[in-house]
């Protein structure tokens, strides 16, 4: 049984009960407050240990999305400080941002609001559509006959999450390095991969570039709707400004995979090898496939995408570019 306050007590407690209620303020001060500003999808995992399963459970931000976000704040004249960044416990691709102390003026706020809308309008500009356009008269059609094909094709190119790495170093060398589990040294390359996707029914039957320095040109092999195999001339047009001027000033280069400069490894037809600058030459072990220092190479392949920007961060990479959409919370009555 609960022992009675004798007559003393009663009266201690009785006095001590003010001095807690003055002190309820200050402690509120103290801990801060936070306002619920902004919800923030990514394209992919923000988990702050993406290799973790399910059962990880901590609301941790990955690094990169950290310093990606308080980065572009800073640019704006806005204090990192006065955001607090929570990942949601249900949805791995989702950041709460609060605003720490309702420290944010009402123009402060606005540039808030504007630097995530730039962000995802910028990413809905965006356009990894290609444009293919044929020389039918040029075309040889087996057997023969005339091609059936369009003029021009609507296709899209799809990135790969990861980094592909091309050696300036013939087949048979690499190969000798597997077969011996040794190293091998040479220039090495950062490519992104991509698929391409053709309208139906069209079949792609072969793709490769016809020149080393000019990207735009190709010669394409397509399975007719009357079952021919039509081989034909193109240039290729890509519909993203951004990726249209790193291709004009030969910043990055685009070849279809099946393309004598990027084989001699075989390849699936519809892959497309976007070469985005070199990172030196590297001592690799047992060839690139079976590289013990992938994880190393491939931060150092997404450093050289960051340096180049959209559109590529728009689709690999953890930073702000990943952002698909924003909900703005309610205001504060």
């Amino acid at each position: 049984m609960p022992r009675a306050l004798s007559p003393i007590d009663a009266l201690h407690e009785s006095a001590m009960k003010p001095r807690y209620l003055l002190l309820l303020p200050l402690l509120i001060a103290l801990t801060g407050c936070k306002e619920d500003f902004a919800t923030l999808h990514f394209q992919e995992s923000v988990r702050s240990d993406p290799k973790a399963g399910p059962q990880y459970s901590d609301q941790l931000v990955h690094e990169a999305y950290k310093q990606s976000i308080y980065s572009a704040l800073d640019a704006q004249g806005l204090d990192p400080d006065a955001i607090a960044l929570e990942r949601d416990k249900e949805d791995d691709k989702v950041i709460h941002l609060r605003l720490v102390d309702y420290s944010l003026s009402p123009e402060q706020r606005g540039r808030l609001k504007a630097l995530f809308e730039q962000v995802t309008e910028a990413r809905k500009a965006s356009s990894m559509n290609l444009r293919l356009e044929l020389d039918n008269a040029h075309a040889k059609v087996t057997p023969s006959g005339t091609s059936d094909l369009p003029e021009r094709i609507d296709a899209n190119l799809a990135f790969e999450p990861q980094f592909g790495m091309l050696l300036d170093r013939s087949y048979e060398d690499s190969m000798q390095a597997i077969v011996n589990a040794s190293e091998i040294q040479g220039p090495v390359s950062c490519k992104i991969t991509a698929r391409l996707t053709l309208p139906m029914p069209l079949k792609l039957i072969a793709y490769e570039a016809l020149e080393q320095d000019n990207s735009e040109r190709g010669l394409i092999s397509l399975l007719t709707r009357s079952g021919s195999i039509a081989k034909v001339p193109l240039k290729v047009h890509f519909d993203d400004p951004d990726l249209n001027r790193l291709l004009q000033q030969k910043t990055v280069q685009a070849w279809p995979s099946s393309s004598k400069i990027t084989r001699p490894a075989p390849v699936p037809l519809d892959e497309f090898a976007i070469v985005i600058g070199s990172i030196g030459v590297q001592t690799l072990t047992s060839a690139l496939p079976f590289d013990t220092r992938k994880d190393e190479l491939q931060a150092l392949c997404e450093q050289k995408m960051q340096t180049l920007g959209r559109p590529f961060t728009f689709y690999i990479g953890r930073s702000m570019d990943r952002l698909v959409s924003v909900e703005l919370a309610s205001p504060s009555p």
